[in-house]
């Protein structure tokens, strides 16, 4: 907190200089702050205007992110309808779900990530810094990107060298109720030699306490240190060729933090069982809980690529190359969820990413328009589980046998669109992509001791298999008028089959161990609308999704509620979502944007057998909340002073599959106001405002006694208040 008010007392004479200086022309937030800007969509592979897509997409150009403050990739959720990030815990992955399609932390992402063209099936939420843009489309996109795209596509761009000078550093302090965090991130760039060779270098360092805090006595106060730092070289020897290159290092340590925290749902429920008998008295409240376990994560990433473009004078050629290897160790997972030292897990993973890609896309200017590519994609992934049962230290871990899986993915795509002569304001569009993916898995036989849990048994394995699926896409769109747009596509999507490496107490049976590919329909059809005066921006569609073979996280327990197995996939469910979204952008008055953004999924399983008598046929999907929605308010005064409001509202949602668990619609309102010039900027701000306690992942069972009556989940950042001051030169 000292940091927080010495920061905030530099910002008070920053503001009265900012002031001062207000002579200096205030930065406008759009090119003309009186209409709505012309969007252009990249992600479709060719620069497309938003209004003339053929999909629903939502695009957030750099100016749109920063007066939201999007610093975070789990705050985007709140600004796109229909789009949620569920988490696994304050470090864990981010998992995306569209349209009611969810991801977990179990099952790959049915949504595809791609920063900087550096595909992410897990996605790490730090490497979001000097973010340029984001764009989120919706429905499967297996013709222009991987199979992991079923339910649609995340791409994010962040800032790229420029032949002219340019740099930014910012400082930004904030606290919360279980400490503070100061963050610092920068970028420069620009020329090396002449105009032909640019670069440039970005940076993020922060340090900060874990906003949960553990009441346990004997163990470190959670802490989170993070160092970023990315380098890019662009090279246009003539005005044919560009070559970009890519390179960057995130490293995390977290004493005191294990990355998949899971709190009870319930905390007076939980101290009535725990508080006196377990705890030391102990009573847990919305941030706070009791582990014995010692924990600490360490985990670092990096990241090398690079791309071409060619420009033909019949079209371009672009190629594209990357590798990224992360390596996460994340120990400190208590099995009892209470003070009572009983067994505490270690989670070890090492994975190796190679994705490439090449595709010639011919020129915009005819009738006719066509691209065909080729792309490749490889997995390699080592882990391996581990425990100690009773007392002990970060040292004491036992490994259970360690665990190789292997994707090794490739694809062929072609896509051509059409606009005929005679009727020139219709586009119709069509692609297809064949898609091999390779499964392998291999483990030794060993046990995992669970302590209260009981002791599993890990069977030797040696399993690979091949799955193959033609992915289609037809779509089309028809300009009314230069305003309005009409479109429908239809498109197959699909996530490739895999291997159980399951370990139990007693046998599941064969036929867990391999489960067949997922498929998915979609379906959908929409408009996009600006008024005449460009002051209005409107979208909207309405989807129907169904999916066979559904992958969904299973978990076998005993007759008191027991876990007796890790966690496997079973395919042998189906699910249907149909619903729709909306979203507006409005400048009634000078200075004044209005932001609205409505989603509507009802997502259900058409068959879903969890035991002998049970199916949940008919029961809501984890993870998908009835409704989300978001408005925002920002005034922005010719003197360079604004204020922006924005509430966040999301419905209903159960946690895990049977519907037993439940988080409760929920809004979470966050206030800004701050002073901003070409080149100076001051901003204050508080999230969550009312300071709301929403589970934001998958709920669980006390995996160390059973069914004690609770649930517990990850919980998503309480109220946080800070101060963020920027130079730009």
């Amino acid at each position: 907190m000292t940091r927080v008010l010495v920061l905030a007392s530099t910002a008070a004479a920053s503001l009265l200089s900012l002031q001062a200086a207000a002579q200096e022309a205030p930065r406008q937030a759009r090119n003309d702050a009186s209409t709505v800007e012309d969007l252009v969509v990249t992600a479709t592979r060719r620069a497309t205007r938003l209004q003339d897509a053929d999909l629903s997409a939502t695009v957030l150009d750099r100016e749109a992110l920063d007066q939201a403050r999007i610093r975070d990739i789990r705050q985007l959720d709140a600004a796109v309808a229909n789009v949620q990030f569920n988490e696994s815990g304050q470090l864990g992955s981010t998992f995306i779900s569209i349209r009611g399609i969810e991801s977990n932390p179990f099952i790959v992402n049915r949504a595809a990530v791609y920063i900087d063209g550096v595909p992410f099936r897990e996605l790490s939420n730090a490497v979001l810094n000097q973010v340029e843009s984001i764009e989120v489309l919706r429905g499967p996109q297996a013709t222009l990107y991987g199979a992991n795209s079923e339910s649609g596509l995340i791409v994010i761009n962040t800032r790229a060298p420029t032949a002219a000078f340019t740099g930014e550093a910012r400082v930004t302090a904030s606290a919360y109720k279980g400490g503070n965090e100061v963050e610092t991130d920068g970028f420069i760039g620009g020329p090396l030699a002449g105009d032909a060779l640019t670069g440039s270098l970005a940076f993020k360092l922060s340090n900060g306490d874990s906003f949960l805090r553990n009441l346990a006595p004997n163990v470190s106060a959670g802490s989170i240190r993070e160092a970023f730092v990315q380098g890019r070289l662009r090279w246009r020897p003539n005005d044919r060729l560009t070559v970009n290159g890519l390179a960057y290092v995130l490293d995390t340590r977290a004493p005191g933090v294990f990355d998949q925290e899971y709190l009870p749902m319930d905390t007076a429920l939980y101290n009535k069982s725990y508080a006196a008998a377990f705890n030391g008295g102990r009573a847990v409240s919305d941030f706070t809980y009791v582990n014995d376990a010692p924990k600490r994560t360490d985990e670092r990433e990096a990241v090398a690529g690079g791309s071409l473009r060619y420009q033909f004078d019949v079209g371009s050629l672009d190629a594209a190359l990357s590798y990224r290897r992360l390596k996460v160790d994340a120990r400190g997972l208590d099995f009892d969820f209470t003070a009572l030292p009983t067994a505490a897990g270690q989670d070890h993973k090492d994975t190796d990413f190679i994705n490439g890609e090449v595709r010639f896309s011919s020129a915009d200017d005819r009738p006719v328009t066509y691209m065909v590519g080729a792309s490749i994609y490889r997995q390699d992934t080592h882990r391996f589980l581990a425990t100690f049962v009773g007392s002990g230290g970060l040292d004491d871990y036992n490994p259970a046998p360690t665990q190789r899986a292997q994707a090794k993915d490739w694809g062929l795509f072609a896509s051509v669109g059409w606009t005929p002569s005679a009727l020139p304001a219709l586009t119709i569009n069509g692609g297809v992509r064949f898609d091999h993916a390779h499964r392998s898995a291999r483990q030794l036989a060993g046990t995992l001791d669970l302590g209260l849990g009981g002791v599993l048994t890990y069977k030797e394995a040696d399993l690979d298999a091949d799955f193959e699926q033609m992915l289609p896409r037809l779509g089309a769109s028809y300009r009314v008028s230069s305003d309005l747009s009409l479109y429908a596509n239809i498109a197959k999507g699909y996530i490739p089959g895999g291997f159980n490496l399951a370990a139990a107490q007693s046998d599941l049976g064969a036929d867990i161990l391999r489960y067949p590919s997922e498929t998915m329909w979609s379906r959908e059809a929409g408009f996009k609308w600006r008024s005449t005066d460009r002051r209005l921006r409107l979208s909207g569609a309405v989807f129907y999704i169904r999916s066979d073979n559904w992958q969904e996280i299973q978990v076998a327990t005993n007759a008191s509620g027991q876990i007796i197995s890790s966690d496997y996939i079973g395919a042998d469910a189906s699910i249907d979502s149909k619903g729709f979204e909306l979203e507006a952008v409005a400048l009634p008055l000078p200075g004044l944007e209005l932001t609205a953004a409505w989603g509507y999924a009802d997502a259900r399983y058409r068959d879903l057998r969890i035991d002998a008598t049970t199916n949940l046929k008919g029961r809501r999907v984890k993870l998908t909340p009835s409704y989300d929605g978001y408005l925002a308010a920002r005034y922005a005064h010719s003197s360079g002073w604004y204020v922006r409001a924005e509430a966040a509202l999301t419905g209903e949602e159960t946690l895990e599959a049977t519907g037993s668990a439940k988080q409760n619609a929920t809004q979470v309102y966050g206030l800004q106001f701050g002073f901003e010039t070409q080149r100076y900027a001051a901003r204050l701000f508080v999230e969550n405002l009312t300071d709301v306690r929403r589970h934001s992942g998958m709920a669980f069972r006390n995996l160390g006694f059973g069914n004690d009556g609770n649930w517990y989940a990850p919980l998503a950042r309480g109220r946080q208040a800070g101060l963020e001051l920027t130079s730009r030169f």
